[in-house]
């Protein structure tokens, strides 16, 4: 079997340590990576896009010591982001299209036709003049690896950090990858927390501490034994992550296999409580916000994507108080009263100190951890005392080593009398923390499940 890519004794920025990894042609490998830095390092690598601090580069088999993004694409390496990165007036064909100078012959009849030609046989639901803008975040995704193999792609590294690859975009993405993987495609995917394309592949390797520690090869995608999964859906092979007994399961879930989480999570929660009233009542209660407001009267809302929306240019202790300015002051004007803030970041300190984070006085928030960023972007809302807050996939831009922290994080809300309900498309980490579950399709038919 020919080999396309191979790394060896790769350090890089204490992401990646003496690692090795090799890739043959016709392969799916799936990555796991207990760090949240160690994937987009690896992906960098792998395409060209960073050089490593030392270590050898092979391409076919042959030492290529000038690796680059351009050596790279030239042997048909490139990155699938499942970011939205489109224009949403151009139609599927056009953003299929490979780049070609501005005087080129160009025959759009002719580029459909062949977009059309590339989809036949495929269970896609796309079309070539369909516009980006109409298109759901499952169907963007998958038109990433397409695109990719437009551009001439034998290797396809798919990061999947920071994004939701789960419920039917799983599915329909597992689909793709598999039929282009029979065209010959291969894929590395790498991701920092559990996946359900680690089903499809035919080799899963452990990232532990930038070290590849642990491998595991089958045949086929269906001969993966149940345990490895499960072992890296629950917990490190090294150190346990946390794992509540039943007693402890607190929190409250809600598992929506198929709503697209490209639509807002407010939408969302406003659906659940529309159309299923009496659940809402009975097991949350509180009213939903506005679009985009994080709180109203007793409720706090935080997006998948909190941690973004700090403020870079304001220090921890503004951003920490920023929203809370009427709480935090003897009077209505916005202006944050310096002793209170003083004794908010204290106590910052100590929460990250209970879930085993060590930042001391740090004011750039570009300083912190990951985990430190989503724990201070929920805190935001926290100091306001809501009586029930809703996450939406709080996990997910959370390192695989630092869920249990997180997870120690949301029980001290508990503790301070404040109900924790989060949204997931998984039902992995719902089972180790909730005891009340509710199951929606698409936002409706709310059903409800005692754990």
């Amino acid at each position: 079997m020919k080999e396309l890519f191979r790394a060896e004794s790769i350090k890089c920025d204490y992401q990646l340590e003496d690692y090795y990894l090799s890739v043959y042609q016709g392969e799916i490998i799936y990555i796991q990576c207990v760090s949240d830095k160690s994937p987009e390092c690896l992906c960098d690598i792998i395409t060209g896009n960073r050089k490593p601090d030392q270590g050898r580069i092979f391409i076919n088999e042959e030492r290529i010591k000038d690796y680059n993004a351009a050596f790279a694409a030239g042997a048909g390496i490139y990155a699938a982001s499942l970011k939205d990165n489109y224009e949403g007036n151009q139609t599927v064909a056009q953003a299929l299209a490979p780049r070609k100078p501005f005087y080129a012959l160009y025959s759009e009849k002719k580029l459909a036709r062949r977009v059309e030609e590339a989809f036949k046989g495929k269970e896609i639901g796309l079309h070539a003049d369909d516009f980006i803008f109409e298109l759901n975040g499952m169907e963007r995704k998958m038109l990433s690896l397409i695109r990719a193999r437009a551009l001439g792609a034998e290797l396809i590294v798919i990061p999947v950090n920071g994004e939701v690859v789960e419920g039917k975009a799983a599915i329909a993405l597992g689909a793709l990858i598999r039929d282009m993987n029979r065209e010959g495609v291969t894929f590395v995917i790498v991701s920092c927390n559990y996946s359900v394309l680690a089903e499809y592949a035919h080799r899963i390797q452990l990232l532990y501490l930038g070290r590849a520690v642990k491998e595991w090869t089958h045949g086929l995608p269906s001969a993966i034994q149940e345990t490895v999964l499960e072992q890296l859906k629950y917990g490190s092979f090294f150190a346990r992550q946390g794992q509540q007994g039943e007693a402890e399961r607190n929190f409250t879930g809600l598992y929506d296999y198929e709503w697209d989480v490209q639509r807002s999570f407010w939408e969302y929660l406003r659906s659940l409580r529309e159309n299923s009233r009496e659940i809402w009542d009975a097991y949350l209660g509180g009213e939903v916000p506005e679009e985009g407001v994080g709180y109203y009267k007793g409720t706090a809302v935080v997006p998948g994507n909190s941690q973004d929306m700090l403020f870079p240019e304001l220090s921890v202790g503004e951003n920490l108080t920023i929203g809370a300015s009427k709480r935090v002051n003897h009077d209505r004007i916005p202006f944050i009263n310096p002793r209170i803030q003083r004794e908010l970041e204290r106590r910052l300190e100590e929460i990250y100190h209970e879930t085993g984070q060590t930042p001391g006085r740090e004011e750039d928030i570009r300083n912190l951890t990951g985990l430190q960023r989503k724990i201070l972007s929920i805190e935001r809302v926290a100091i306001l005392r809501p009586k029930i807050i809703f996450l939406e996939l709080p996990y997910y831009d959370v390192g695989y080593a630092q869920v249990g922290e997180l997870r120690s994080y949301l029980s001290g809300l508990v503790k301070r009398k404040i109900k924790v309900v989060y949204f997931s498309k998984t039902m992995e980490n719902m089972i180790l923390d909730c005891k009340v579950i509710i199951h929606t399709q698409d936002g409706k038919s709310a059903k409800i499940d005692t754990l």
